[in-house]
Protein backbone atom coordinates (compact mmCIF):
# COMPACT_ATOMS: atom_id res chain seq x y z
CA UNK A 1 0.00 0.00 0.00
CA UNK A 2 1.10 3.55 -0.64
CA UNK A 3 2.31 5.65 2.28
CA UNK A 4 -0.09 8.60 2.28
CA UNK A 5 0.46 11.93 3.99
CA UNK A 6 -1.76 14.97 4.48
CA UNK A 7 -0.09 18.39 4.42
CA UNK A 8 -2.23 20.68 6.59
CA UNK A 9 -1.81 23.97 8.42
CA UNK A 10 -4.06 22.89 11.31
CA UNK A 11 -3.20 24.02 14.82
CA UNK A 12 -6.35 22.44 16.34
CA UNK A 13 -9.20 20.14 15.33
CA UNK A 14 -12.01 21.04 17.72
CA UNK A 15 -13.54 23.89 15.73
CA UNK A 16 -16.14 23.50 13.03
CA UNK A 17 -13.68 24.41 10.27
CA UNK A 18 -14.89 22.45 7.27
CA UNK A 19 -11.42 21.44 6.06
CA UNK A 20 -10.87 19.64 9.36
CA UNK A 21 -14.02 17.59 8.68
CA UNK A 22 -12.88 16.74 5.16
CA UNK A 23 -9.39 15.75 6.30
CA UNK A 24 -10.88 13.67 9.12
CA UNK A 25 -13.02 11.78 6.62
CA UNK A 26 -9.97 10.98 4.50
CA UNK A 27 -7.86 9.92 7.48
CA UNK A 28 -10.55 7.66 8.93
CA UNK A 29 -11.23 6.02 5.56
CA UNK A 30 -7.53 5.42 4.94
CA UNK A 31 -7.15 3.79 8.35
CA UNK A 32 -10.29 1.70 7.86
CA UNK A 33 -8.89 0.37 4.57
CA UNK A 34 -5.53 -0.65 5.96
CA UNK A 35 -3.44 2.44 5.18
CA UNK A 36 -1.24 4.15 7.77
CA UNK A 37 -1.59 7.87 6.95
CA UNK A 38 0.68 10.56 8.35
CA UNK A 39 -0.64 14.06 8.98
CA UNK A 40 1.55 17.14 8.93
CA UNK A 41 0.28 19.79 11.33
CA UNK A 42 1.66 22.98 12.81
CA UNK A 43 4.32 22.77 15.49
CA UNK A 44 1.92 24.43 17.95
CA UNK A 45 -0.80 21.84 17.27
CA UNK A 46 -3.10 21.24 20.24
CA UNK A 47 -3.40 17.48 20.61
CA UNK A 48 -6.94 16.49 21.66
CA UNK A 49 -7.43 14.20 24.63
CA UNK A 50 -9.25 11.57 22.61
CA UNK A 51 -10.54 10.75 19.15
CA UNK A 52 -9.14 10.39 15.65
CA UNK A 53 -6.52 13.14 15.98
CA UNK A 54 -4.69 11.55 18.90
CA UNK A 55 -1.18 10.17 18.29
CA UNK A 56 -2.50 6.76 19.34
CA UNK A 57 -4.89 6.84 16.38
CA UNK A 58 -2.93 8.58 13.63
CA UNK A 59 0.70 9.41 12.83
CA UNK A 60 0.79 13.12 13.72
CA UNK A 61 3.84 15.07 12.53
CA UNK A 62 4.04 18.61 13.98
CA UNK A 63 6.59 19.97 11.49
CA UNK A 64 4.77 22.90 9.84
CA UNK A 65 6.08 26.17 11.30
CA UNK A 66 3.66 28.57 12.92
CA UNK A 67 3.58 31.99 11.28
CA UNK A 68 1.25 34.94 11.13
CA UNK A 69 -0.23 34.77 7.65
CA UNK A 70 -0.46 37.91 5.56
CA UNK A 71 -2.59 38.80 2.56
CA UNK A 72 0.38 40.58 1.03
CA UNK A 73 3.97 39.48 0.67
CA UNK A 74 5.89 39.44 3.95
CA UNK A 75 9.30 41.20 4.00
CA UNK A 76 10.93 37.92 5.07
CA UNK A 77 8.92 35.85 2.59
CA UNK A 78 11.80 33.69 1.35
CA UNK A 79 12.94 32.91 4.89
CA UNK A 80 9.41 31.84 5.75
CA UNK A 81 9.27 29.65 2.64
CA UNK A 82 12.52 28.00 3.67
CA UNK A 83 11.07 27.16 7.10
CA UNK A 84 8.01 25.53 5.53
CA UNK A 85 10.12 23.61 3.03
CA UNK A 86 12.32 22.30 5.84
CA UNK A 87 9.19 21.07 7.60
CA UNK A 88 8.04 19.32 4.43
CA UNK A 89 11.41 17.67 3.96
CA UNK A 90 11.20 16.34 7.51
CA UNK A 91 7.56 15.30 7.44
CA UNK A 92 7.30 13.87 3.92
CA UNK A 93 10.57 11.95 3.66
CA UNK A 94 8.84 8.55 3.64
CA UNK A 95 5.60 9.68 1.96
CA UNK A 96 4.60 8.50 -1.52
CA UNK A 97 1.32 10.43 -1.90
CA UNK A 98 0.72 13.88 -0.40
CA UNK A 99 -2.77 15.33 -0.09
CA UNK A 100 -3.18 19.07 0.40
CA UNK A 101 -6.28 21.13 1.10
CA UNK A 102 -6.56 24.63 -0.40
CA UNK A 103 -2.77 25.16 -0.21
CA UNK A 104 -2.69 26.09 -3.90
CA UNK A 105 -5.92 28.09 -3.67
CA UNK A 106 -5.86 30.37 -0.64
CA UNK A 107 -3.94 33.64 -0.80
CA UNK A 108 -2.99 33.16 2.87
CA UNK A 109 -0.88 30.11 2.05
CA UNK A 110 1.58 31.64 -0.41
CA UNK A 111 4.58 30.51 1.62
CA UNK A 112 3.24 26.97 1.83
CA UNK A 113 2.40 26.95 -1.89
CA UNK A 114 5.88 28.07 -2.92
CA UNK A 115 7.57 25.73 -0.43
CA UNK A 116 5.54 22.80 -1.75
CA UNK A 117 6.59 23.55 -5.33
CA UNK A 118 10.24 23.90 -4.34
CA UNK A 119 10.25 20.66 -2.33
CA UNK A 120 8.43 18.83 -5.17
CA UNK A 121 11.43 19.46 -7.45
CA UNK A 122 13.54 17.34 -5.10
CA UNK A 123 10.93 14.55 -5.07
CA UNK A 124 9.79 13.70 -8.61
CA UNK A 125 8.57 10.38 -7.21
CA UNK A 126 6.04 12.05 -4.90
CA UNK A 127 2.41 12.17 -6.06
CA UNK A 128 0.57 15.38 -5.12
CA UNK A 129 -3.23 15.56 -4.85
CA UNK A 130 -4.46 19.10 -4.26
CA UNK A 131 -8.04 19.33 -3.01
CA UNK A 132 -9.78 22.60 -3.86
CA UNK A 133 -12.73 23.66 -1.72
CA UNK A 134 -13.71 26.89 -3.45
CA UNK A 135 -14.15 27.85 -7.06
CA UNK A 136 -10.86 29.47 -8.20
CA UNK A 137 -10.86 32.78 -9.99
CA UNK A 138 -8.65 33.77 -12.87
CA UNK A 139 -5.24 35.37 -12.48
CA UNK A 140 -4.96 39.09 -11.86
CA UNK A 141 -1.15 39.23 -11.76
CA UNK A 142 1.89 37.52 -13.22
CA UNK A 143 4.17 38.64 -10.40
CA UNK A 144 5.89 36.19 -8.08
CA UNK A 145 4.80 34.83 -5.63
CA UNK A 146 1.11 35.68 -6.26
CA UNK A 147 1.25 33.96 -9.64
CA UNK A 148 1.76 30.59 -7.91
CA UNK A 149 -1.96 30.59 -7.21
CA UNK A 150 -2.63 30.51 -10.93
CA UNK A 151 -0.01 28.21 -12.41
CA UNK A 152 -0.15 24.42 -12.54
CA UNK A 153 1.16 22.85 -9.34
CA UNK A 154 2.92 19.48 -9.36
CA UNK A 155 0.43 16.62 -9.42
CA UNK A 156 -3.33 16.90 -9.78
CA UNK A 157 -6.14 19.23 -8.79
CA UNK A 158 -9.14 17.52 -7.18
CA UNK A 159 -12.50 19.26 -7.33
CA UNK A 160 -15.88 18.11 -5.94
CA UNK A 161 -18.08 18.78 -8.97
CA UNK A 162 -17.78 18.42 -12.71
CA UNK A 163 -19.68 21.60 -13.56
CA UNK A 164 -16.79 23.88 -12.62
CA UNK A 165 -13.85 21.81 -13.84
CA UNK A 166 -13.43 24.07 -16.87
CA UNK A 167 -13.00 27.03 -14.47
CA UNK A 168 -10.37 25.08 -12.54
CA UNK A 169 -8.45 24.34 -15.74
CA UNK A 170 -8.68 27.95 -16.85
CA UNK A 171 -7.65 29.36 -13.46
CA UNK A 172 -4.55 27.14 -13.31
CA UNK A 173 -3.55 27.32 -16.96
CA UNK A 174 -4.15 23.65 -17.68
CA UNK A 175 -4.85 24.15 -21.36
CA UNK A 176 -3.82 20.89 -23.04
CA UNK A 177 -3.49 19.22 -19.64
CA UNK A 178 -7.11 19.12 -18.58
CA UNK A 179 -6.57 15.50 -17.50
CA UNK A 180 -4.79 16.87 -14.43
CA UNK A 181 -8.09 18.13 -13.02
CA UNK A 182 -9.94 15.22 -11.39
CA UNK A 183 -13.46 15.14 -9.97
CA UNK A 184 -14.13 13.42 -6.65
CA UNK A 185 -16.77 14.10 -4.02
CA UNK A 186 -15.16 11.66 -1.60
CA UNK A 187 -13.74 14.40 0.59
CA UNK A 188 -17.26 15.65 1.19
CA UNK A 189 -18.71 12.24 1.95
CA UNK A 190 -20.28 11.81 5.38
CA UNK A 191 -20.49 8.75 7.56
CA UNK A 192 -23.82 9.08 9.39
CA UNK A 193 -22.50 6.97 12.25
CA UNK A 194 -19.78 9.51 13.03
CA UNK A 195 -21.71 12.68 12.23
CA UNK A 196 -23.93 12.40 15.30
CA UNK A 197 -22.99 11.23 18.81
CA UNK A 198 -24.76 7.90 18.48
CA UNK A 199 -24.50 5.35 21.26
CA UNK A 200 -21.95 2.59 20.64
CA UNK A 201 -24.73 -0.01 20.83
CA UNK A 202 -26.59 1.84 18.07
CA UNK A 203 -23.51 1.80 15.86
CA UNK A 204 -22.88 -1.87 16.55
CA UNK A 205 -26.46 -2.85 15.71
CA UNK A 206 -26.44 -0.79 12.52
CA UNK A 207 -23.22 -2.45 11.39
CA UNK A 208 -24.25 -5.99 12.31
CA UNK A 209 -27.64 -5.63 10.62
CA UNK A 210 -26.10 -3.79 7.63
CA UNK A 211 -28.80 -1.14 7.82
CA UNK A 212 -26.84 1.49 5.88
CA UNK A 213 -26.93 -0.67 2.74
CA UNK A 214 -30.71 -0.80 2.63
CA UNK A 215 -32.98 1.29 0.42
CA UNK A 216 -36.08 0.50 2.46
CA UNK A 217 -35.02 0.17 6.09
CA UNK A 218 -37.36 -0.51 9.00
CA UNK A 219 -36.91 -1.08 12.71
CA UNK A 220 -39.68 -2.64 14.79
CA UNK A 221 -39.48 -2.56 18.59
CA UNK A 222 -41.89 -5.12 20.02
CA UNK A 223 -42.36 -7.83 22.60
CA UNK A 224 -42.74 -10.83 20.35
CA UNK A 225 -46.24 -12.04 20.90
CA UNK A 226 -48.08 -13.01 17.74
CA UNK A 227 -50.43 -10.07 17.94
CA UNK A 228 -47.57 -7.80 16.85
CA UNK A 229 -47.53 -9.62 13.47
CA UNK A 230 -43.89 -9.05 12.45
CA UNK A 231 -44.34 -11.73 9.80
CA UNK A 232 -46.38 -9.24 7.78
CA UNK A 233 -43.51 -6.75 7.82
CA UNK A 234 -41.27 -9.53 6.56
CA UNK A 235 -43.69 -10.35 3.75
CA UNK A 236 -44.02 -6.68 2.80
CA UNK A 237 -40.25 -6.20 2.69
CA UNK A 238 -39.88 -9.43 0.73
CA UNK A 239 -42.02 -7.74 -1.90
CA UNK A 240 -39.68 -4.75 -1.77
CA UNK A 241 -36.67 -7.02 -2.28
CA UNK A 242 -38.45 -8.89 -5.07
CA UNK A 243 -38.94 -5.60 -6.93
CA UNK A 244 -35.18 -5.04 -7.05
CA UNK A 245 -34.72 -2.79 -4.01
CA UNK A 246 -32.57 -3.62 -0.99
CA UNK A 247 -34.67 -4.17 2.15
CA UNK A 248 -33.52 -4.35 5.77
CA UNK A 249 -35.50 -5.08 8.93
CA UNK A 250 -34.20 -4.95 12.49
CA UNK A 251 -36.68 -6.25 15.06
CA UNK A 252 -35.86 -4.98 18.52
CA UNK A 253 -37.35 -7.75 20.59
CA UNK A 254 -38.19 -6.82 24.18
CA UNK A 255 -37.93 -9.36 27.00
CA UNK A 256 -38.35 -12.23 24.57
CA UNK A 257 -35.91 -14.77 25.97
CA UNK A 258 -38.54 -17.40 26.82
CA UNK A 259 -38.79 -20.58 24.80
CA UNK A 260 -41.99 -19.65 23.02
CA UNK A 261 -40.47 -16.32 21.95
CA UNK A 262 -37.28 -17.99 20.74
CA UNK A 263 -39.30 -20.52 18.76
CA UNK A 264 -41.23 -17.64 17.20
CA UNK A 265 -37.96 -15.91 16.23
CA UNK A 266 -36.76 -19.14 14.61
CA UNK A 267 -40.02 -19.37 12.70
CA UNK A 268 -39.71 -15.77 11.48
CA UNK A 269 -36.11 -16.26 10.37
CA UNK A 270 -37.13 -19.33 8.36
CA UNK A 271 -39.87 -17.27 6.72
CA UNK A 272 -37.37 -14.53 5.88
CA UNK A 273 -34.97 -17.05 4.37
CA UNK A 274 -37.69 -18.68 2.28
CA UNK A 275 -38.73 -15.26 0.97
CA UNK A 276 -35.21 -14.22 -0.08
CA UNK A 277 -34.39 -12.08 2.95
CA UNK A 278 -31.77 -14.24 4.63
CA UNK A 279 -29.36 -11.97 6.50
CA UNK A 280 -31.60 -8.96 5.85
CA UNK A 281 -34.00 -9.59 8.72
CA UNK A 282 -32.36 -9.52 12.13
CA UNK A 283 -33.32 -9.60 15.78
CA UNK A 284 -31.45 -7.38 18.22
CA UNK A 285 -31.21 -10.09 20.88
CA UNK A 286 -29.56 -12.45 18.39
CA UNK A 287 -27.10 -9.81 17.18
CA UNK A 288 -25.86 -8.57 20.54
CA UNK A 289 -26.05 -10.00 24.05
CA UNK A 290 -26.59 -6.49 25.41
CA UNK A 291 -30.05 -6.63 23.84
CA UNK A 292 -31.23 -9.83 25.51
CA UNK A 293 -33.84 -7.93 27.57
CA UNK A 294 -34.40 -5.10 25.11
CA UNK A 295 -32.58 -1.82 24.54
CA UNK A 296 -32.81 1.66 26.06
CA UNK A 297 -35.36 3.94 24.48
CA UNK A 298 -32.80 6.32 23.03
CA UNK A 299 -31.26 3.45 21.06
CA UNK A 300 -34.58 2.91 19.30
CA UNK A 301 -34.90 6.56 18.32
CA UNK A 302 -31.31 6.60 17.07
CA UNK A 303 -31.98 3.54 14.94
CA UNK A 304 -35.03 5.29 13.51
CA UNK A 305 -32.73 8.09 12.37
CA UNK A 306 -31.01 5.56 10.16
CA UNK A 307 -34.19 3.98 8.79
CA UNK A 308 -36.77 5.52 6.49
CA UNK A 309 -39.99 3.60 7.09
CA UNK A 310 -41.80 2.44 10.18
CA UNK A 311 -44.30 -0.40 9.70
CA UNK A 312 -46.78 -1.07 12.48
CA UNK A 313 -48.99 -4.13 11.80
CA UNK A 314 -50.03 -4.73 15.42
CA UNK A 315 -53.54 -6.15 15.77
CA UNK A 316 -54.45 -4.07 18.82
CA UNK A 317 -53.15 -0.93 20.55
CA UNK A 318 -54.39 1.90 22.70
CA UNK A 319 -52.19 4.63 21.26
CA UNK A 320 -48.62 3.64 20.14
CA UNK A 321 -45.85 5.90 21.29
CA UNK A 322 -43.54 4.19 18.83
CA UNK A 323 -45.53 5.47 15.84
CA UNK A 324 -45.41 8.95 17.33
CA UNK A 325 -41.63 8.69 17.82
CA UNK A 326 -41.12 7.37 14.29
CA UNK A 327 -42.93 10.37 12.87
CA UNK A 328 -40.75 12.68 14.95
CA UNK A 329 -37.72 10.98 13.39
CA UNK A 330 -39.01 11.60 9.87
CA UNK A 331 -39.96 8.02 8.97
CA UNK A 332 -42.74 7.22 6.52
CA UNK A 333 -45.23 5.31 8.66
CA UNK A 334 -47.25 2.36 7.41
CA UNK A 335 -50.12 1.72 9.80
CA UNK A 336 -52.94 -0.76 10.20
CA UNK A 337 -56.06 0.28 8.32
CA UNK A 338 -57.99 -2.53 10.03
CA UNK A 339 -57.53 -0.97 13.46
CA UNK A 340 -59.74 2.17 13.57
CA UNK A 341 -57.84 4.00 16.37
CA UNK A 342 -54.79 4.22 14.07
CA UNK A 343 -56.77 6.18 11.52
CA UNK A 344 -58.31 8.35 14.22
CA UNK A 345 -55.02 9.15 15.91
CA UNK A 346 -52.72 9.61 12.93
CA UNK A 347 -55.15 10.37 10.05
CA UNK A 348 -53.35 11.29 6.82
CA UNK A 349 -49.91 11.48 8.44
CA UNK A 350 -49.34 7.87 7.38
CA UNK A 351 -50.28 5.35 4.71
CA UNK A 352 -52.46 2.39 5.63
CA UNK A 353 -52.48 -1.28 4.74
CA UNK A 354 -54.77 -4.18 5.57
CA UNK A 355 -52.89 -6.00 8.30
CA UNK A 356 -55.99 -7.36 10.03
CA UNK A 357 -56.91 -6.72 13.67
CA UNK A 358 -59.05 -7.90 16.56
CA UNK A 359 -61.89 -6.09 14.76
CA UNK A 360 -61.30 -7.35 11.21
CA UNK A 361 -59.80 -10.71 10.29
CA UNK A 362 -58.11 -10.77 6.91
CA UNK A 363 -57.96 -13.65 4.46
CA UNK A 364 -55.42 -13.02 1.72
CA UNK A 365 -56.63 -15.01 -1.25
CA UNK A 366 -55.58 -16.62 -3.46
CA UNK A 367 -51.98 -15.99 -2.28
CA UNK A 368 -50.87 -13.93 0.71
CA UNK A 369 -47.39 -13.14 -0.61
CA UNK A 370 -48.84 -11.91 -3.90
CA UNK A 371 -50.94 -9.45 -1.88
CA UNK A 372 -47.87 -8.09 -0.04
CA UNK A 373 -45.83 -7.94 -3.25
CA UNK A 374 -48.45 -5.55 -4.64
CA UNK A 375 -48.49 -3.53 -1.43
CA UNK A 376 -44.69 -3.29 -1.62
CA UNK A 377 -45.05 -1.51 -4.95
CA UNK A 378 -47.42 0.96 -3.32
CA UNK A 379 -44.91 1.55 -0.55
CA UNK A 380 -42.12 2.10 -3.06
CA UNK A 381 -44.28 4.50 -5.07
CA UNK A 382 -44.98 6.51 -1.92
CA UNK A 383 -41.29 6.65 -1.04
CA UNK A 384 -40.23 7.61 -4.55
CA UNK A 385 -42.47 10.68 -4.42
CA UNK A 386 -41.04 11.78 -1.08
CA UNK A 387 -37.91 13.79 -1.89
CA UNK A 388 -36.85 14.05 1.71
CA UNK A 389 -37.01 10.30 2.22
CA UNK A 390 -35.17 9.54 -1.00
CA UNK A 391 -32.49 12.14 -0.29
CA UNK A 392 -31.94 10.47 3.06
CA UNK A 393 -31.51 7.11 1.32
CA UNK A 394 -29.04 8.54 -1.19
CA UNK A 395 -27.01 10.35 1.45
CA UNK A 396 -26.82 7.19 3.54
CA UNK A 397 -26.09 4.68 0.77
CA UNK A 398 -24.39 6.57 -2.07
CA UNK A 399 -22.63 9.56 -0.50
CA UNK A 400 -20.90 7.81 2.39
CA UNK A 401 -17.13 7.20 2.65
CA UNK A 402 -17.74 3.48 2.17
CA UNK A 403 -19.70 4.00 -1.05
CA UNK A 404 -17.28 6.60 -2.47
CA UNK A 405 -14.05 4.87 -1.50
CA UNK A 406 -13.88 3.39 -5.00
CA UNK A 407 -13.60 6.95 -6.37
CA UNK A 408 -10.90 7.94 -3.88
CA UNK A 409 -8.44 5.06 -3.75
CA UNK A 410 -7.55 5.05 -7.49
CA UNK A 411 -6.37 8.66 -7.12
CA UNK A 412 -3.62 7.42 -4.79
CA UNK A 413 -2.14 5.39 -7.65
CA UNK A 414 -1.97 8.08 -10.34
CA UNK A 415 1.38 8.66 -12.01
CA UNK A 416 3.32 11.53 -10.39
CA UNK A 417 3.66 14.59 -12.62
CA UNK A 418 5.66 17.80 -12.21
CA UNK A 419 4.60 21.38 -12.78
Amino acid sequence: MKKVGLFTTFFETTSGYSLIAVASTQIRALIDHGYDPAVLVQKNFTVPESGLWCPEQVDLRPVVPFMHLESGVAPDFEERVALVEAGLAEGLADIEVCITHDIVLQNWYKEHNVAMRSYAKTRPDLLWLHWLHSCPSGSTTNEYPENCRHTPPPGYLIYPNNSDVSKVCQAYGLGGQEWRAKVSRFGHSIDPLTLWPYDKLTKDLVSKADLLSGEVVAVYPARLDRGKQPEKIIRLLAGVQRSGHEARLLIIDWQSTGERFQNYIDELLVLAKNLGLEGKVNFASRLDDRCSQGVPRHIVTELMDLSNVYIHPSRVETYSLVVHEAMLRGCLCVLNHDFPPMRELFSDSAIYMDFGSDRFNRSYTPDEQAFWNDEALRLLAELSQNRTAMAKVKARREWSPTALWKDFEPLLYLQPVGE
